[in-house]
Formats: structure tokens, sequence, C-alpha cells
């Protein structure tokens, strides 16, 4: 059950909030690493099909975006659906918080199967290069997967009550 139309407004803010905080420290990071990202606009090396997203992220899309949603059309199947004919972004300062850290040195602390805490590291194959091997970077200059998602999932369970699946960015469209 959605909660009302002040519960949808206040949880639209709090994420649009969230997304500002991402913005802040992913523009710090970039700042850091700027001679190896080779992210710009166009790019769309990260931007691929099947992403899902939130409830909370899919209706802040939805409230930005309700002609693009009703009378566009979503990019070839391959690519994001919001993907311009230019490789831009057409919802760009709604995108979801996954799309926010791509193209930086990303961090992954996970417990393995004998209790004992693991780090994986990963960035762009476009931006392996121009910068010290990722093994060399401090913890400190990797964006540290878990903590905003961890964030995004209890502002979803406020949205919605609890759990709810995820939405397909190229579903948000209309069908024809």
């Amino acid at each position: 059950m959605l909660p009302n139309e002040d519960e949808i407004e206040s949880c639209c803010a709090d994420l649009a909030a969230l997304h500002e905080e991402i913005d802040c420290e992913v523009q710090q990071l970039a700042a850091r690493h700027a001679p190896r990202l080779q992210c710009r606009r166009g790019c769309g090396a990260c931007c691929l099909d099947d992403l899902t997203v939130t409830t909370i992220e899919a209706e802040g899309i939805r409230r930005a975006h309700p002609a693009l949603l009703s009378e566009g059309k979503p990019h070839p199947p391959g690519r994001c659906a919001f993907l311009g004919s230019e490789g831009d972004c057409r919802i760009y300062a709604e995108r979801p918080s996954v799309c926010r850290s791509q193209g930086l040195p990303l961090r992954v602390v996970f417990e393995n199967v004998a209790g004992e805490l693991e780090e994986l590291r990963d960035i762009c194959e476009l931006n392996v290069e121009g910068g010290p091997p990722l093994s060399a970077l401090d913890e400190e200059d990797c964006w540290l997967v878990g903590v905003v998602e961890l964030r995004l999932i209890a502002l979803e369970e406020r949205f919605v009550g609890g759990e709810s699946p995820r939405a397909s960015l190229r579903g948000l469209f209309a069908r024809r």
C-alpha cells in the first residue's frame, strides 16, 4: 500500500536530499581522480539495460518526467532506457542512486564464507589508466558500496511500509 500524498512528498524530498549528499561526496572523489576519469556526457559505458530501481526512485522519476514517460520512447534495448540519442541521460537530475557513483573506484566489503571480511575493488575499464592501481588507493579514495544502499532501503521501507519489488527503468515508459 502506497503512502498518502504528504508522505509521498516527504519521501521524495528525503530521496532528493540523499541524492544531494551522494553528489557532494562523488564530486569530491571525482576531483581526486580527475586525471583518470573519462566519464563525460555521452559516454554511457555504464548505462546498461535491465537496470532496476526502488519504488521511491521510480516515483521520483515519474513525478519529474511525466511527458517523457507518457510520450517519449525508451532507448532501444541493449542500453539504459533513459539514454538520449547522443548518449546523454534524459533524467540526469533524477537519475538513480546507483548511477551517481559510476566511473569512480568502487570498494565493496563483505563477509566471506569463513566469516572473514574481504574487500573487492573495481573501476570502469575506461578509467583504469591515468591513476594509481586500485590496490594502492587509500580506503577513503574509493566509493564504499553499501552505505548509501542501506539508507535507500530504509527510505524505501518507509515509503512502501516494507519490502517491495524493484521497478524496471524500461518499464516506467508507457506501453504503446
